[in-house]
């Protein structure tokens, strides 16, 4: 099969900033952008008013044929259905232009502007004709009793069919968009989780309706912490200890704490911090001595030990007689400084017997079980409720409790209904749209001139805007060739005014003959769940090579990207060989590095400032563990979300003093320049991650872009956010990485390449040369603090940065060449 061909589509907007014209007085500019921003508002207005009476066609629909609108919730009717998307009843291609008159005779006879007989030379169908009838009789009100709808009707009848054309083909837009698309991928995926529910269930017999019911009754008898401790537990994986940990009575809690361990544990890792040449394992070994010495001899405070001579010979045994002055001085200098900084009593140790508190703390609870972190509030409460004999949960129905809290993570409630709200100026501006004949621009002179409703034929308001940036492709010559710039979108960003320009953006010829919207539309309908990633990858592989011109296996290019919180890497492979491995740089707020800062100034505020030159990490191992560069970091986004923090609760105690209220909260003016600077951090960092991507897969020539499909996976630390979890919460906002594959995708289609997404679950933790999981979970953590991967296989001797294997596994993933465990 050929190439497919090469089409020009309106797919991308570059927005640039209004300005004023050269000489221009500050306020003319400024009364010329508040005459903008009144169009802008009744365009928003109009088209709000406009979704409603769309969205009211709908509801009618609905109530006159419920058994269909319930199986098809995205249904709008007949009416409805061709106002969103007209098309030929007898399905016949039309361009873009024909879909619009069409759209706009058919609602302006429903209207009652004008009256449509035919479009276009085609007859009406009987169907489409009937509807139209039927919301005509309703007039006035158009085939709606709203009000707003009526008032609406009234004020279009005043414009010309051109703006009527552009506010309804908005409204449309924008209620498919945001309704319409997302209520069908719903309905797929509601229905996918259904099946999946069912499955789930036969497999697990014995978890019978009437033990889950029990358990429901037992949640909604508990405390919610996310409603103030209101009646009725409603998250679906709650902050508490399963059953088999609390039925343990020690105090040995998840969730209480800081990964699961008390404050001493901390302070006692702090203490060892602290403390030049303090040998931990030693010092813990000499209080065990000295505890158990003060067991046998009757000594009550440890303190009155030290004065004992015949102690050193009890804990210096292995040590010459000669030097048990100098060890004894050393540990009582110790045990001093222990009792000091963690803010305990002698006689308090002697009476636990031990330390109290872990001796070390690993990466996670389950490395280091902490014996000294008692159970929250919750989870006490839990374990009553559970143990109450008027709950009715006997020691079978106790036994089934993990498979329970599985059941409700996952299936207690189904995918929830996309929330659909019309636009608004202020919450959630739709761009004012010029279209042809409405707008002029001078690209060399970077002038606009617009049209607004309110003008007589052949009046223009003019503006200077920011001029088209020079690097950008197409440049500014291609982008002033006549016809290529289709509409020009007006929007504002607080009180400054952008316009966006839209234009069509030739495509390049791709082998890949199936077409990013069928691989889009196959991975959000027919496989919408993550138990389906497996069965959508097998699917898209086979479209893919059914169309590919040439041998699918040995001459496909592939890109395979994995990304982290601390790194990136992209593989390149032509068929099923790897070609070679590139590191992804580390992005900046406004800038793109060749390589890896070692060291640059620092963050203003922080008190070591690193001046002189910016030395470049040279080994990409190492250059992958340096945080010390200015960037967008996870601490740079938490000391914004700690202003935040400290600035609201300095807000809410002012304004309960101003009007004695205790339930005082943030507003949206508060904060909103330093929300809105971390959101436009975040959409910076998507899109330089994502044209280095692009870039990349560009410049070795491949067909397809590889991801990891993180559906279903939570953010870090989701369920374990400790008290001091401003650098997690930061993780919780930098983890945008489904924005970043959305931008490639859309750059990648433009330049005949094609996306596709693989299951992601341990891939990190699989060696791509012999394909086997690592079973020795310690090392291989060490290993990726190092930043490499050293398969712990017998007859495997792989070695390689951590972040290339992850990229070489996603490949070979989706050429079928290895199977990633199931998630559990």
């Amino acid at each position: 099969m050929g190439m497919t061909r090469t089409r020009y589509r309106e797919s991308r907007i570059l927005v640039r900033r209004i300005n004023r014209l050269p000489k221009e007085s500050l306020t003319g500019f400024r009364q010329k952008v508040a005459r903008l921003r009144q169009h802008f508002e009744c365009f928003n207005r109009d088209t709000a008013d406009l979704c409603q009476w769309l969205m009211g066609l709908r509801k009618d629909f609905a109530a006159a044929y419920p058994a269909v609108a319930a199986a098809h919730p995205e249904s709008f009717g007949t009416l409805g259905n061709f106002l969103l998307e007209p098309a030929a009843h007898d399905g016949g291609i039309i361009d873009e232009k024909q879909r619009d008159r069409w759209r706009l005779r058919v609602c302006d006879d429903v209207m009652g502007y004008r009256a449509c007989g035919t479009l276009d030379g085609h007859p009406l169908p009987d169907e489409l004709r009937d509807a139209m009838e039927r919301a005509a009789a309703e007039r006035p009100y158009g085939g709606s009793r709203n009000c707003n709808a009526y008032r609406l009707i009234e004020r279009l009848l005043a414009l010309e069919p051109q703006h009527r054309l552009v506010l309804l083909k908005s409204a449309a837009e924008w209620v498919v968009a945001r309704y319409q698309r997302g209520m069908e991928n719903w309905n797929s995926a509601h229905k996918a989780w259904a099946d999946e529910k069912d499955e789930w269930e036969r497999a697990h017999p014995g978890l019978t309706p009437e033990i889950r019911d029990l358990y429901r009754n037992v949640y909604k008898q508990l405390s919610d912490p996310d409603r103030d401790d209101k009646p009725g537990l409603r998250r679906k994986n709650p902050r508490i200890c399963p059953y088999e940990r609390l039925r343990q009575n020690t105090d040995n809690c998840c969730y209480a704490g800081q990964k699961g361990h008390g404050p001493l544990c901390w302070k006692f890792v702090e203490f060892t911090k602290t403390r030049q040449g303090f040998n931990r394992k030693a010092f813990c070994i000499d209080v065990e001595r000295l505890l158990k010495f003060c067991s046998d001899h009757n000594v009550s405070n440890p303190a009155n030990a030290f004065l004992s001579p015949s102690m050193p010979g009890v804990l210096f045994a292995d040590v010459s007689a000669a030097k048990h002055p100098q060890r004894m001085r050393q540990f009582k200098a110790n045990w001093d400084a222990y009792l000091h900084h963690m803010g305990l009593n002698a006689t308090t140790v002697m009476h636990h017997g031990r330390l109290p508190h872990c001796m070390r703390i690993g990466k996670t609870h389950k490395d280091s079980e902490c014996q000294f972190n008692p159970h929250t509030d919750y989870c006490r409460e839990y374990q009553r409720a559970l143990t109450n004999p008027d709950n009715g949960l006997d020691d079978h129905a106790l036994s089934l409790e993990s498979l329970y809290r599985e059941w409700r993570m996952n299936y207690v409630a189904g995918p929830s209904k996309p929330q659909f709200r019309y636009p608004s100026a202020h919450d959630l501006p739709m761009p004012k749209v010029f279209g042809e004949g409405f707008f002029e621009v001078d690209f060399n002179e970077s002038i606009l001139r617009l049209h607004l409703d309110d003008m007589a034929p052949n009046e223009w308001i003019e503006f200077g805007f920011t001029p088209w940036p020079r690097k950008y492709k197409p440049s500014r010559r291609e982008i002033s060739e006549p016809g290529r710039v289709t509409s020009a979108h007006l929007n504002f960003v607080g009180t400054r005014a952008r316009v966006g320009f839209r234009f069509a953006v030739q495509h390049k010829q791709s082998r890949c003959a199936c077409s990013q919207d069928e691989l889009d539309l196959l991975r959000s309908r027919k496989y919408p769940r993550q138990a389906q990633d497996q069965a959508f990858l097998d699917e898209a592989r086979e479209r893919l090579s059914d169309r590919f011109p040439g041998d699918f296996k040995n001459d496909l290019r592939i890109l395979a990207v994995d990304m982290g919180m601390t790194g990136a890497h992209a593989a390149v492979y032509h068929g099923n060989k790897c070609l070679s491995d590139l590191p992804i740089p580390i992005v900046k707020i406004n800038k793109l590095y060749d390589r890896v800062p070692r060291t640059l100034v620092r963050s203003r505020g922080d008190t070591n400032k690193v001046r002189g030159p910016i030395e470049m990490a040279t080994d990409p191992q190492k250059a992958s563990r340096i945080v010390d560069a200015r960037g967008l970091r996870k601490e740079h986004v938490g000391r914004h979300l700690n202003a935040i923090a400290d600035g609201a609760a300095a807000v809410a105690a002012k304004r309960q003093q101003e009007t004695d209220d205790p339930m005082q909260t943030l507003r949206d003016s508060d904060f909103r320049g330093l929300k809105r600077h971390i959101r436009w951090m975040i959409r910076d960092w998507a899109r330089l991650n994502a044209r280095q991507i692009v870039d990349l897969a560009e410049g070795n020539q491949c067909d397809l872009i590889v991801f990891e499909s993180l559906r279903g996976s939570r953010k870090p630390s989701y369920h374990l956010l400790g008290p001091n979890s401003e650098r997690q919460k930061a993780e919780q906002v930098l983890y945008a990485y489904g924005q970043v594959r959305r931008k490639v995708t859309e750059k990648a289609v433009e330049r005949g390449m094609r996306t596709v997404t693989v299951p992601y679950h341990k891939s990190s933790q699989v060696c791509h040369q012999c394909g086997k999981e690592q079973s020795n979970l310690g090392l291989w953590r060490k290993n990726k603090r190092d930043g490499k991967f050293v398969c712990d296989q017998e007859q495997c001797d792989q070695k390689s940065n951590s972040d290339a294997n992850a990229a070489r596994v996603l490949a070979r993933v989706f050429l079928g060449e290895i199977t990633l465990p199931k998630k559990n």
